[in-house]
């Protein structure tokens, strides 16, 4: 690491990086109550983005995790409680103006969620009826621009709280991401993942169902080092994509709920 560097100076000044994940959106981030221990793919990410910093050794000794909501992750990093946030966050051109973005390090897709025996099969299906999703998030933003007639939006401060709210009759639906809503299938057998041909032609005016998701660091007015600090988080993100940490983080984590193969991101993709 560069003499001067943002990297160097969180080694060697303060000894551990701070990094907000979601802790209760299996199995990007959860936490294992039997040894007390964060787990999941966005964890794991940042474990190896922290190990990049401190070298070998316990990397959680150098690593300080910070539960945070998706509509708080922002003001998190504005406000410098965080060093950066890998948290399911997808890369938008609003959110590159409040925070810088890594590279891909996940291509995920909007799904819907819905209860078994209701027989819904698409987004039209659900016009006029309670949709949930989390607060702050890209599926709200796109839910919302959706042409009349659509669904009623209800929001929950964490996608969990969506899941109850289905169980208890509250929603007939949920829109998330897709490795979100295979958490929350795992947890409910009487729900099912619709996949993305579940939009159609109604979410044209949505937006995209993409959702690339990317490491995101503070804008601090320190350009050359904020550059440095993308810069050496896409070459550590470059590296577990090449040295197979990725696939194995994912065939752990992502493969058993989204029942796919998967494959890394296109590395040192622009998102400046």
């Amino acid at each position: 690491m560069p003499a001067g560097s943002r990297m160097r100076a969180i080694a060697q000044n303060r000894g551990y990086l701070r990094v907000g994940i979601v802790t209760d959106a299996p199995p990007a981030g959860l936490m294992n109550w039997r040894t007390l221990r964060l787990e999941g793919f966005d964890v794991g990410i940042a474990r190896a983005v922290a190990a990049a910093i401190f070298g070998p050794g316990d990397v959680d000794d150098h690593i300080q995790f910070r539960a945070v909501t998706t509509s708080e992750r922002e003001d998190l990093l504005r406000s410098n409680m965080v060093d950066m946030l890998v948290a399911t966050m997808t890369i938008t051109c609003e959110r590159k103006r409040q925070v810088r973005f890594s590279s891909v390090y996940y291509e995920s897709t909007l799904r819907l969620l819905v209860r078994q025996e209701a027989g819904f099969t698409d987004i039209a299906d659900l016009t006029g009826r309670p949709v949930c999703t989390s607060a702050g998030s890209t599926a709200s933003e796109k839910l919302a621009r959706l042409p009349a007639p659509a669904p009623r939006v209800v929001t929950r401060s964490r996608i969990a709280d969506c899941l109850v709210a289905l169980q208890h009759g509250d929603v007939d639906a949920i829109v998330g991401d897709d490795v979100l809503l295979a958490g929350l299938a795992a947890q409910d057998p009487y729900t099912t993942v619709l996949g993305p041909q579940a939009f159609g032609a109604a979410f044209a005016a949505g937006g995209r169902l993409d959702e690339p998701y990317g490491i995101a660091m503070p804008i601090t007015g320190d350009t050359a080092g904020d550059d440095g600090f993308v810069a050496f988080v896409n070459g550590v993100l470059r590296q577990i994509m090449l040295d197979g940490t990725w696939s194995r983080l994912y065939d752990e984590w992502l493969r058993p709920g989204l029942r796919v193969p998967g494959r890394p991101p296109l590395v040192g993709a622009d998102t400046s």
